[in-house]
């Protein structure tokens, strides 16, 4: 079913158009990122394409992990420094992506010595483990020596 206000959308179409869950939708509304063009007259909030535009950046933003107050402040102000933010974002997936690649290793490490039967005490074995996850580069460091042989 279609609103009837002139090329504006309910959220249901926005949700099917975009992939995007309207608990989240209301999510922005709530904090002020996402402002809807209009309602209906029943008092639903209605989107125009500009408005599902500005959402898929904001649901791309959110996925990249941008602070609501960052995201905010990027779409309000078009002279906001983004590439800046965006090499902020990168770094900060990347010290993510270390976090868990180290969290693999230790996982594995654990599985790889259960597995053998070589379980050291639980304090070796939680000191061990800790190693991995706080080296100076654990991943590099460990991963040749914790490497699992399937």
């Amino acid at each position: 079913m279609c609103c009837l206000e002139k090329d504006l959308r309910t959220v249901g179409e926005v949700e099917k158009l975009t992939g995007i869950p309207r608990r989240r939708v209301k999510y922005f509304i709530e904090r002020g990122i996402l402002r809807p063009s209009g309602r209906s007259e029943g008092g639903c909030w209605l989107y125009s394409e500009a408005d599902v535009e500005r959402l898929r950046l904001v649901w791309l933003c959110k996925e990249l992990e941008t602070p609501d107050e960052v995201l905010k402040a990027m779409l309000s102000d078009p002279e906001y420094p983004w590439l800046a933010e965006l090499d902020r974002r990168i770094a900060a997936l990347g010290e993510r992506r270390t976090q868990c690649e180290n969290k693999l290793l230790a996982a594995l490490f654990l599985k790889d010595r259960a597995s053998r039967g070589d379980i050291p005490t639980l304090e070796e074995l939680c000191r061990q483990v800790q190693a991995i996850l706080t080296g100076p580069d654990p991943v590099s460091q460990n991963k040749k020596s914790l490497e699992v042989v399937p």
